[in-house]
């Protein structure tokens, strides 16, 4: 089944780079899936009052309406907030109905970057995993307490509610969305077109943030992001060697320098966080759980989560109602 639309909200003002990106990389992925299935995607930019939007630069962008009546959509991608949250959030009431509501009704929303601000203001991530921007991680913390802030994920999904970290992370998450949504021949195409070149965000090797490094390692980076969306496959050392381009030892070597894990303690660790929110937020019993992350024994999953957090997953469930 082709996406047959898309809505990208926005507030001024927002950040060029973004806005742009979103114009060109959905525009093209129409054209792909015309050609691949026969149906453009539509696409529709709101702001709270229909007037256009803009970026701090002076980049503008007409809207085709405002959030009074939102349309019947397939995927919604909130765009990055600029400057002082606070200000451009207390202008934004009319938007938290409307966001609740695509949730409720099942469609997917990904928050690039800063825009992980509105998902959380409408209360649709308290107790849920969430990332922002590394820019404005202490001003998320602090005004978000009930969410499960995760500093050091570029990525971050939980009940179709995605979050990023930066541009390459959103265009990671576009790439899964338009496989699953559209198919894999337009994936591949937005893929190879837009998020192999699409590398630095920062200009220095390492950034520190309070008190947290974080690396820039770039390769290990992408293969990170790609093990935040692809953690219940099965994946094995060699393939992500592959998707770096490296040997093996290299590999394991810079992904140890980068991350300060070895990479299957990684994915371990991604597959357990995901499990706890599922065991949190979805009816299905443990061993569905075991299996929606990637554990096709659920007796390990039972195993390595009683070691990581302290208790079966089916005690610590018991604990959050």
């Amino acid at each position: 089944m082709p996406i047959k639309h898309v809505t990208f909200y926005g507030c001024n003002p927002t950040l060029s780079l973004g806005l742009g990106m979103n114009q060109d990389v959905w525009t093209f992925a129409s054209m792909k899936q015309k050609k691949a299935l026969g149906q453009e995607i539509t696409m529709e930019l709101l702001t709270i009052d229909g007037k256009p939007l803009r970026s701090f630069s002076g980049m503008e962008v007409a809207a085709q309406g405002d959030i009074s009546n939102p349309p019947e959509t397939d995927l919604v991608i909130l765009h990055a907030l600029w400057g002082d949250p606070s200000e451009v959030l207390a202008q934004q009431s009319a938007l938290w109905p409307v966001l609740r509501h695509w949730h409720e009704s099942g469609v997917p929303i990904l928050a690039n970057t800063t825009g992980s601000f509105l998902l959380a203001e409408a209360g649709l991530l308290d107790g849920r995993m969430c990332t922002t921007h590394w820019h404005q991680h202490k001003v998320f913390e602090e005004r978000y307490p009930k969410v499960e802030f995760r500093k050091e994920r570029f990525i971050t999904a939980t009940g179709e509610l995605y979050c990023t970290a930066g541009m390459n992370a959103g265009l990671e998450i576009i790439v899964h969305l338009l496989s699953r949504l559209s198919c894999p021949e337009v994936a591949k195409a937005i893929e190879e077109m837009f998020l192999i070149d699409f590398r630095r965000e920062y200009s220095s090797e390492f950034i520190a943030v309070g008190g947290q490094t974080y690396h820039h390692d770039e390769s290990i980076l992408l293969v990170q992001q790609w093990m935040e969306m692809h953690f219940a496959s099965q994946i094995s050392l060699e393939q992500l060697a592959g998707r770096a381009n490296m040997s093996l030892r290299t590999f394991k070597r810079r992904f140890k320098e980068a991350t300060g894990e070895t990479p299957m303690q990684f994915l371990q660790m991604l597959r357990l966080e995901q499990g706890k929110d599922m065991l949190k937020h979805t009816p299905k019993n443990v061993s569905e759980v075991a299996w929606a992350v990637g554990y096709e024994d659920p007796g390990h999953f039972n195993r390595l989560f009683k070691r990581h957090y302290g208790m079966t997953p089916g005690k610590w469930r018991k604990y959050q109602r």
